[in-house]
């Protein structure tokens, strides 16, 4: 025996089902993926080049040693060299693999660590200088990689089956946190 506001309540949920599939998979969701994509894209070409001219002088770059003078310019003043090969490292490998979309959390924290840095070591030129002394744009680079950090890679990317997309809040927090300890040792280290 059911009562009429049984009935009524049936009627609501008539062709409603209860949906299993993923966000990622939704049809009003269909430009985040590719949104993602263009996202991880720009960040890592501009980084990763970055990091080409850091290590090797390409694109008109100094290289490990002048890019090492650059930075005491900065005010890092001890281990200029060893910091010059980690942050060119760091540009060019996280730069690849948020390209690729694999270990997009991580690797956006590695690029959230030097674009921290930047914006710490330039935060005295002020927000725009045009003679590169701003840092508008390194604070630009640096919430692109904090956005990756927590949404991932998106649905274009080679971690499309991974743990960490189905669920990206945790191992974005211990990104970010792995991001702001990594700018803090090269800044006390260095400085």
């Amino acid at each position: 025996m059911t009562s009429q506001g049984d009935d009524y309540q049936t009627d609501l949920l008539s062709g409603v089902e209860d949906s299993t599939s993923n966000d990622y998979d939704e049809p009003r969701q269909g430009g985040l993926g590719f949104g993602l994509l263009i996202l991880r894209l720009g960040l890592g070409v501009i980084m990763g080049a970055h990091g080409l001219q850091h290590l090797f002088g390409a694109f008109g770059g100094p290289g490990v040693g002048g890019f090492a003078h650059a930075l005491e310019m900065f005010g890092y003043h001890k281990q200029t060299t060893l910091l010059s090969w980690i942050t060119g490292i760091t540009e060019v490998a996280g730069g690849a693999l948020v390209i690729v979309g694999l270990f997009t959390p991580l690797a956006a924290a590695g690029l959230l660590g030097v674009a921290a840095n930047i914006v710490y070591a330039k935060f005295h030129g002020g927000f725009f200088q045009g003679d590169g002394r701003g840092w508008e744009f390194e604070l630009l680079l640096g919430l692109s990689a904090l956005a990756l950090i927590f949404t991932g890679a998106g649905r274009i990317s080679l971690e499309v089956n991974t743990p960490w997309r189905k669920r990206p809040l945790p191992l974005g927090i211990i990104s970010l946190l792995l991001a702001a300890a990594a700018s803090v040792v090269v800044i006390v280290l260095t400085r």
